[in-house]
């Protein structure tokens, strides 16, 4: 058996990068069942969102055959996405930037292929 890699993406998450990856590199050491029972009960709002891109990740893997007893977490890169600029006007005619940061997750689970049955006696 080989090891398939499965792929999840969440592109422009109006999060800064560094909120993101720090709720990240906390379920990235854990098991699979631990990390997705652990994002469903964290505080931090980043973990909605990694919540539902590792429902959607097990989803994908399933839809290619991947048994879920198997999966273990790769990998998960956070990186920064698109930059909204925004600005404030202030006195003597001057103007504060705003940068509104985004951020760009992609989960890499991976996993075996489930046996297929074999019509035997």
């Amino acid at each position: 058996m080989e090891n398939i890699l499965v792929a999840a993406k969440l592109n422009n998450l109006r999060m800064s990068p560094r909120k993101v990856s720090l709720v990240a590199s906390a379920v990235s050491r854990m098991s699979l069942p631990d990390a997705i029972s652990t994002l469903e009960f964290a505080e931090k709002r980043a973990a909605r969102y990694l919540f539902k891109l590792f429902k959607s990740a097990v989803s994908n893997a399933k839809s290619r055959g991947i048994s879920e007893d198997s999966l273990k977490i790769k990998e998960i890169l956070v990186g920064p996405g698109r930059t909204l600029k925004r600005g404030r006007f202030v006195s003597k005619g001057s103007y504060h930037k705003i940068m509104k940061r985004t951020s760009n997750v992609t989960l890499w689970l991976e996993g075996f292929k489930k046996e297929a049955k074999k019509d035997g006696k």
